[in-house]
């Protein structure tokens, strides 16, 4: 039988599970050091369930033409910290289409056209980012 507290224990559980974008000011990593912007392999289509799953930190002046090894083609939602900007390309070393993200949260990767017929989600070979 569940009592009173317990129930009120209960949504902590899955807090977890919930993932929860965070905002271009409070882009941070685990050392307090501000990022240029961390990227998320998950996106759902609400957005207080994006930016979950494995995620990959960006720090100001990262400069990668190709994606770190097991990232390529796996980005689905990013956040871009104040005063900076995140620039991308759709294949290995710094060539195919690009776009530039500006500081906020970008929830579905897959609203952003690449290319005629193409999306964002998940097409993501490389990426510079500055402040």
């Amino acid at each position: 039988m569940m009592t009173l507290n317990s129930l009120l224990l209960l949504p902590l559980l899955f807090w977890g599970v919930m993932a929860q974008c965070p905002s271009a000011a409070d882009l941070v990593n685990d050392s307090g050091e501000k990022l240029c912007a961390r990227m998320f392999e998950n996106s759902n289509m609400y957005f207080d369930q994006s930016c979950g799953g494995k995620f990959l930190d960006v720090k100001n002046g990262d400069d990668f033409p190709y994606m770190p090894l097991g990232w390529g083609n796996k980005i689905s939602s990013l956040v871009v910290g104040n005063r900076c900007t995140l620039k991308v390309w759709s294949k290995a070393g710094k060539t195919g289409n690009n776009r530039s993200f500006s500081a906020g949260i970008v929830y579905q990767l897959k609203d952003y056209a690449n290319g005629l017929f193409g999306d964002w989600n998940d097409s993501i070979q490389g990426y510079y980012c500055t402040c």
